[in-house]
């Protein structure tokens, strides 16, 4: 199912927690498996994903999170309302790391 399909897949329109569920690096929303939607995927190892569900149910409306996420990416989508943990902040790290040397480049020159 594709995030475009949400209108008349999702099942809610606000999220509810007991509704989010895990299994194999996908994060998924719905009551069963006609009517879930595509959440995340963690394919970096097991992240906690209940903050991720947190974060959602405090944020956003079902229809909402699906629209930023189908335009950009999931963590896009919820990083742009203020969502951050240690991934985030290690790329965050990087990139000014890499702006930083870029900068004494070309001031060397």
């Amino acid at each position: 199912m594709t995030q475009s399909t949400f209108e008349t897949k999702a099942p809610t329109f606000i999220f509810h927690k007991d509704l989010f569920s895990y299994n194999g690096g996908y994060l998924m929303y719905g009551n069963n498996i006609g009517d879930q939607v595509f959440i995340a995927r963690f394919k970096y190892g097991k992240k906690n994903w209940r903050t991720w569900a947190n974060f959602l149910c405090k944020n956003f409306t079902v229809a909402e999170y699906l629209k930023a996420a189908d335009k950009t990416s999931p963590r896009e989508a919820i990083e742009a309302k203020g969502f951050y943990d240690d991934m985030t902040v290690a790329m965050l790290r990087a990139k000014l790391e890499i702006r930083e040397n870029r900068i004494k480049e070309l001031e060397a020159k």
